[in-house]
């Protein structure tokens, strides 16, 4: 099994599928998310680089690199308690379709809306009234990830360069003490760089820019 740690850093590959239907809502590879309708051309395709135990991985897919032999495509079955969650049904609400005349919107049954800063689904339109579900699209539902884990990153110095790497930026780590001075070599988008610190911090807290 691959040996992973907290803060550790996971390049992998990967393919999430709904278990019930088999419909593939996420993956790493760029002619699959064509295949299946699903590519965003924003969106850079290939491996990944994850933090692993800062919770910035569903649990249920923690288990399974874990699980996995490095270099090995495998699969898993994940529960929804390890995946999206329950289903909550306090979570799905009517509102009247007035509401969304104030903010000059038309909803339409399907459609992904943001109220509050939250996204959400709606459900139906009825008679003036709109359903919608703030659950998470996947909620309730057992998912199947095919994993393959191609490395396991540990040392502070390489963490901090891979991850600024993956951002399309240079950076160098100096240590001092327990500490890591982190510079960028050259200037970018400074949301780019923002970003880049915020990723750093999750894997390599000891970080100061």
């Amino acid at each position: 099994m691959v040996q992973v740690k907290k803060g550790d850093l996971v390049l992998m590959e990967y393919t999430g599928k709904v278990a019930a239907t088999g419909q593939v809502f996420d993956t790493t590879d760029e002619s699959l998310a064509q295949e299946n309708g699903i590519f965003e051309k924003n969106s850079t395709y290939g491996p990944k680089l994850a933090v692993f135990g800062r919770k910035a991985i569903m649990q249920g897919m923690e288990e399974a690199i874990a699980a996995c032999q490095l270099g090995k495509k495998e699969e898993f079955l994940i529960s929804p308690d390890k995946a999206f969650g329950a289903k909550l049904p306090e979570l799905i609400r009517m509102m009247p379709e007035k509401e969304f005349a104030k903010q000059k919107m038309q909803p339409l049954p399907g459609m992904i809306i943001m109220l509050d800063g939250v996204a959400a689904r709606v459900k139906s339109v009825t008679s003036g009234r709109v359903v919608v579900d703030f659950n998470h699209p996947l909620a309730g539902e057992s998912v199947i990830y095919s994993v393959k884990v191609n490395d396991v990153i540990s040392d502070q110095k390489k963490k901090i360069e891979a991850i600024a790497a993956s951002f399309g930026l240079a950076a160098s780590a100096a240590q001092n003490g327990g500490r890591f001075k982190v510079s960028f070599a050259a200037s970018g988008p400074q949301e780019k760089i923002e970003d880049a610190k915020k990723a750093i911090l999750l894997s390599v807290p000891e970080s100061e820019f």
